[in-house]
């Protein structure tokens, strides 16, 4: 059989990209960025924005741009990592409190099927499938610290620990088959300082959440983090987002938010914005804003940031959103 993808040496990848338009001046470091990044998630990842219909390279572009841009990419991959897991942690954090607040610690109670909805809807997630996954990690066989450890040397599992060992997916499914009133105390601890009605809020945190998750799994799982978007009933609601952030984040026209923000909300930004509005207190907001500016304000990362702004369709002035919104916290301005 003649395989349509058959094994190429470095040397034949070079000749290939060559042949395709890449400008490669330097063979060694070619070399290089072949067998560190590969060729797939150097040039198929990216193929969309730097080829054209005709599977050749744009007018200018070298080996060692898309070196620096996925390098960049990962850069703020990692940045989105980072905070994706501290809103997890905040996330469990105060479901879990709430919880064992209103029902103590112990799993037959927080977890009695009495204070859930036991479908969400015809054809959606149920209590049962939720319980028996949660279960099914408390298993001898599958159990893992912390939770192996309170098994093991105390008499009850609590929330706080028992959460650290589901994933975020099934938190987020156990919190929308939660009961009011006690949702209710969830959805305040998460969104403490906003006027928007209960429905309202407790719509935007599956949602946001949802979509934090899905760009924190694509990192974790070397996905295409770039072209990933948030779309259609699972999309971040973008007036909610207005009713959060606000000015300078969000842009509005007439009172509505502008097109190129809402397709912006789709993407990177949206969950930027997302990780933000849990955020609530102003330094860790800043250390956010500071940390972001870090990343795309030497030099070179700065010209970089222009290409990748359009392609993940970030806002191009991002820099002075963030920097007027970072001015507006010092100064000790209201959330």
């Amino acid at each position: 059989m003649k395989y349509d993808k058959p094994f190429l040496t470095y040397h034949d990848q070079i000749l290939l990209l060559k042949e395709r338009g890449l400008i490669i001046k330097n063979e060694a470091f070619a070399i290089h960025a072949l067998n560190t990044i590969s060729y797939y998630d150097l040039i198929n990842r990216y193929k969309i924005y730097f080829m054209d219909s005709e599977d050749c390279f744009k007018q200018g572009i070298s080996i060692e741009y898309l070196y620096l841009f996925s390098l960049f990419d990962h850069k703020v991959q990692a940045f989105i990592l980072k905070y994706s897991g501290m809103i997890e942690t905040l996330f469990k954090t105060r479901f879990a409190y709430v919880l064992s607040e209103k029902y103590g610690v112990d799993k037959n109670n927080y977890l009695n099927p009495s204070h859930y909805e036991p479908r969400l809807s015809s054809n959606g997630v149920t209590f049962k499938e939720t319980l028996d996954i949660i279960n099914n990690s408390l298993d001898p066989y599958h159990i893992k610290n912390p939770s192996k450890y309170y098994s093991r040397y105390h008499n009850h599992i609590p929330a706080w620990i028992l959460f650290k060992n589901i994933s975020l997916g099934n938190s987020i499914n156990l919190f929308r088959l939660l009961n009011s009133p006690v949702k209710r105390q969830v959805v305040d601890a998460l969104i403490p300082y906003s006027n928007l009605q209960y429905d309202q809020k407790s719509n935007y945190i599956t949602l946001s959440l949802n979509a934090i998750r899905e760009f924190r799994n694509c990192v974790a799982h070397n996905l295409n983090f770039t072209s990933l978007r948030i779309t259609g009933k699972y999309k971040i609601p973008s007036e909610i987002l207005w009713d959060l952030m606000k000015s300078p984040l969000v842009q509005r026209e007439k009172k509505k938010v502008t097109k190129s923000d809402k397709d912006a909300f789709q993407g990177i930004y949206g969950v930027m914005l997302a990780i933000l509005s849990f955020l609530d207190n102003a330094y860790l907001r800043s250390l956010f804003i500071q940390e972001f500016l870090v990343i795309i304000s030497s030099d070179r990362n700065e010209e970089m940031f222009n290409g990748y702004a359009q392609i993940t369709k970030m806002p191009t002035d991002i820099k002075s959103r963030f920097s007027k919104y970072y001015q507006h916290l010092q100064k000790g301005a209201p959330l």
